[in-house]
């Protein structure tokens, strides 16, 4: 992608800012201070120029990686995904870069909209029929909070010793502040749950995936250590906006700060383990107006590929818990 000399300008400001880093206690502040979209550049700058977070992405950019043949990619849908296939929720542009890479993949049979629970229980009795095999997982936005809840099971360790690595697109880590909106709305609750309940969709998931202190999804699980872990996160200012449902989720969201257009805090990002690769001017969807695949190709084939000891990415086992407050 080649920046908008407006996206240069405003990434051009962020070099010389020299007040406080962002943190998801201090971002109101900022937007308050210095606007929305100084603070989406700001805290993306903060995340591209992490260490491990810049070399992972200069090497996924620059060197040509190869998933071993013997690989088993397994797809974690998002929601709704077969409802909705124009969100990218079905994993078919995954299963296509797979079929590049060379590589089997099969989606995983969760529900569209299944609790974490359910939807967990699927993803581990996937991963264990495969067991003895190379396996590893790319989930998509709300399929991302069910592999984090399968984690957090207990005998997650072993279940996921044979898992190799974790690509997350727009992964839903901490749940939506978009539920307490919905809340605040009655009459939109209201018919959004009898839809559910008319489209044989479980009501409880939307409890599932509330936002902030308390929250289901409001602290992350320890991680396996030999697990890589790879977040691939959208940061568009409103202009980058592509995908039509992404104007209201990202107006909805913005009073509480920087967003993605699908639910998603920006804030929130700066606390996820593993390694972060932000893809400026792509809404939640991450299919921007320039084409995407080539680079999501490289940041998956990199993640997939045998680690040698210098591409060894770091992992804590005890991941930061959540500080969101909205």
């Amino acid at each position: 992608m080649s920046p908008t000399e407006e996206d240069v300008r405003l990434l051009a400001r962020t070099d010389e800012w020299d007040g406080p880093e962002p943190t998801v206690a201090n971002v109101g502040s900022l937007v308050l201070k210095q606007g929305l979209d100084f603070a989406t550049a700001l805290i993306f700058r903060q995340l591209s120029r992490r260490q491990a977070n810049a070399e992972y992405l200069h090497e996924a950019r620059t060197k040509r990686f190869r998933p071993p043949n013997d690989l088993v990619l397994g797809i974690v849908p998002g929601a709704f995904y077969r409802e909705h296939g124009h969100t990218g929720a079905d994993g078919a542009r995954v299963l296509s870069i797979a079929r590049e890479l060379g590589i089997a993949a099969e989606l995983i049979p969760t529900a569209g909209f299944g609790t974490l629970a359910d939807n967990a229980r699927i993803l581990l009795q996937w991963i264990a029929a495969r067991r003895g095999a190379r396996v590893a997982l790319v989930s998509l936005s709300k399929g991302g909070a069910d592999v984090k809840h399968a984690l957090s099971l207990p005998g997650a360790g072993e279940a996921f010793a044979d898992v190799d690595a974790w690509v997350s697109l727009s992964g839903m880590m901490l749940g939506t502040p978009l539920i307490a909106w919905l809340r605040r709305q009655p009459m939109r609750w209201r018919v959004i749950r009898f839809l559910l309940w008319l489209r044989g969709h479980s009501r409880d998931t939307l409890d599932d995936l509330r936002h902030g202190p308390g929250a289901p999804l409001g602290r992350w699980p320890s991680l396996p250590l030999h697990m890589r872990v790879v977040h691939v996160c959208g940061f568009p200012l409103e202009r980058h906006l592509v995908h039509r449902w992404a104007p209201r989720a990202y107006a909805r969201l913005a009073p509480l700060g920087p967003n993605d257009g699908g639910g998603n805090l920006l804030a929130d990002i700066l606390d996820y383990p593993g390694i972060v690769c932000p893809v400026w001017g792509a809404d939640h969807y991450l299919a921007p107006r320039w084409d995407a695949v080539p680079l999501l190709t490289q940041i998956i084939a990199s993640a997939l590929a045998p680690r040698q000891a210098s591409q060894s990415a770091p992992h804590p086992s005890a991941p930061p818990a959540s500080r969101s407050s909205a």
